[in-house]
């Protein structure tokens, strides 16, 4: 778990957090900035340092575009490597899935039905390598249209980019990444 200076062991701060959110939203956000204000918000309330930033795209945005690629490792809040650097990110391939909240807790189970339902379903739309991958619940201004989820179990690009479709108006947490 994470020392009182907000890092896990003894890294000296040279770690990006990445985690799922322990809430769920639905698809109006009220824009990206929406989303990042949620990320912030909850890691300024579990104590987490730095600035968080939500890994969702719009059709003019997306995380290879606003996020700060970092060369130091992205580790989720227990201290386990989710990726080397940025590269290691978006490779296609994570170390770990993202499937820890910023409390420590696993990822909520939302109302989506995707295959079914009952996955840990992560709003997205962004594809494995940070650009914009589909459906963005009008650029996350509206409950009304669809979607895109990546699933907070996996470590192959589906982690990201999961389902496409569904309704706006299913609740979801959402990854957040430390800038």
């Amino acid at each position: 778990m994470i020392d009182g200076d907000g890092c896990p062991g003894d890294c000296g701060g040279n770690v990006r957090y990445v985690f799922v959110t322990s809430q769920m939203f639905n698809g109006n956000f009220g824009g990206l900035l929406g989303a990042d204000a949620q990320c912030q918000a909850l890691a300024v309330a579990a104590g987490l340092p730095g600035t968080y930033m939500a890994w969702m795209s719009t059709a003019a945005e997306s995380p290879s575009t606003r996020m700060t690629q970092s060369n130091n490792p992205y580790v989720r809040t227990d201290g386990v490597q989710v990726a080397p650097n940025w590269a290691g990110l978006v490779d296609g391939t994570l170390d770990a899935p993202i499937n820890v909240t910023e409390l420590g807790g696993p990822p909520p189970i939302g109302n989506t039905s995707c295959a079914g339902g009952g996955f840990p379903t992560v709003w997205s739309s962004t594809a494995s390598n940070g650009t914009s991958g589909g459906s963005s619940c009008a650029d996350w201004t509206s409950i009304a249209g669809g979607g895109q989820w990546g699933r907070a179990d996996m470590t192959d690009g589906t982690w990201s980019s999961w389902c496409f479709g569904g309704v706006c108006d299913w609740v979801s947490p959402i990854y957040c990444v430390q800038q």
